[in-house]
């Protein structure tokens, strides 16, 4: 933990707090012993909203560079996703909060393909500007850091909703009033001509007033291109929402695909699982592209069977037999936002299901902030090492914890599996296919032979 004197010259340094604002605040702290001082210094800075938890723990740690890109200021994670980190910030002049999404440069230069991938997606994330579909403010680089500004959405995403106690599944009429809007929002992106190729729970937002919001386009690819950067047979999106051509080839991925990933997420949102729960990356992929799940309305209390139905049929594994556009789903959910409707098939079941309450709004930073700085633990400074600042190798290794901050930071997406090869996949499918066949005729041979 720093001294007073050089915890506050890294503040000043850092270009958080000027020095001159410091002198108030040290008043009274001087008869404080060794690294006590420095944190009960940061105390009052946060206290006062000069300093937020995460910038006090970076400054104590030593850091002094890394809390301003291209014109924001960085407040603290949000998360973290398989291409960059995302931090709240705030505009330096009109105060306006955002989320920034970082590309670390030490990704861009050990995972070949990642800086143009970020860069396609910088570029066609400003394609689509709908309500329900998260904008994109401005995107740029400094030097070998390339970030994109992204407007902030408050609130939990609808995968964290469903698992928490206390929210859980969805009533029908509530999913579908929800998915109305994700439907637009989908239809804005298929408009503009993209495929997001990552439709599933955890990129679905859900604002305190009741809003829905797609995330992350990050693997998503233009209609019609000839040749993007995806290469051809690979696995893209996340297994449990793709859909089956999807895990064959991504580049074959078009508007239906989404529209089969939507069916999963819808399937997880009123029986608070994936359609094809547990088991490994193979026996996954497998399922997606052979199996149909369990019926919705037997997975989940209070599911009409004609609501399942749309499911069902977007969950077809022939794309051809899915719905062929959002405007066409829209029309058949549009009939399940009537609670009467419901109730008139199911009766009492259709209260089955918890009602839909939005989620609550995120508190202020200092409700928030009643925390030790001292404490000892190995899990905090989630850093902005990677925007360029590394920690000081003479820094001290004493860490704090992170805050609790759960209500008021977006819930970290998923790991998705990404550009995975699937030639092991094909050998191992035609290794079984072989085994099975070989199996058959042992049966066969061994029945011959006890007729005889």
């Amino acid at each position: 933990m720093l001294a007073l004197e050089d915890f506050v010259d890294a503040v000043s340094r850092s270009g958080l707090v000027p020095r001159s604002d410091l002198a108030a605040f040290r008043a009274g702290l001087e008869a404080s012993v060794g690294g006590e001082a420095s944190v009960d210094l940061a105390r009052r800075l946060v206290r006062q909203g000069l300093l937020t938890g995460y910038q006090a723990r970076k400054l104590l740690a030593g850091a002094t560079r890394g809390f301003f890109l291209g014109g924001y200021r960085i407040l603290r994670p949000l998360g973290e996703g398989g291409m960059g980190k995302v931090y709240l910030a705030v505009n330096h002049k009109n105060e306006e909060r955002v989320a920034i999404k970082v590309l670390p440069p030490r990704k861009a230069l050990e995972e070949a393909g990642s800086l143009p991938r970020f860069r396609r997606e910088m570029e066609l994330s400003q394609r689509c500007v709908h309500p329900n579909v998260a904008r994109t403010l401005a995107v740029g680089n400094e030097g070998d850091v390339y970030f994109m500004v992204l407007e902030y959405i408050p609130g939990m995403s609808l995968y964290d909703m469903v698992r928490s106690d206390r929210y859980g599944p969805l009533r029908v009429t509530d999913a579908a009033k929800l998915f109305l809007r994700v439907i637009d929002g989908l239809a804005a992106a298929h408009r503009a001509g993209l495929v997001h190729r990552d439709i599933k729970p955890s990129n679905i937002m859900i604002t305190p007033d009741g809003n829905a919001k797609i995330l992350d386009l990050g693997l998503a690819r233009a209609l019609g291109e000839e040749k993007g950067i995806t290469r051809a047979n690979t696995v893209l999106g996340t297994l449990d929402y793709a859909s089956p051509e999807q895990l064959s080839d991504a580049t074959k991925a078009d508007v239906r695909s989404d529209l089969y990933s939507l069916g999963c997420t819808i399937y997880y949102a009123l029986s608070g699982r994936p359609p094809f729960e547990g088991g490994d990356m193979i026996n996954k992929i497998f399922r997606q592209r052979l199996d149909d799940p369990e019926p919705l309305e037997k997975a989940a209390r209070g599911v009409p069977a004609a609501f399942a139905a749309i499911v069902r049929k977007l969950m077809s594994k022939k794309p051809e037999e899915r719905y062929q556009t959002c405007e066409e789903l829209r029309a058949d959910m549009a009939r399940w936002t009537d609670p009467d409707r419901v109730h008139a098939i199911l009766g009492a079941e259709a209260d089955a299901a918890r009602s839909f309450r939005p989620p609550a709004p995120a508190l202020a930073e200092e409700d928030l902030l009643l925390l030790s700085l001292s404490d000892e633990s190995e899990s905090g400074f989630a850093s902005l090492r990677d925007l360029g600042d590394p920690e000081p190798s003479n820094a001290p290794r004493h860490k704090a914890p992170l805050p609790p901050l759960a209500a008021a930071r977006r819930p970290l997406p998923a790991a998705r599996p990404r550009q995975e090869s699937v030639d092991d996949l094909r050998w191992l499918f035609h290794f079984c296919l072989v085994a099975m066949g070989l199996g058959l005729l042992a049966i066969l041979i061994i029945a011959v032979a006890l007729r005889g």
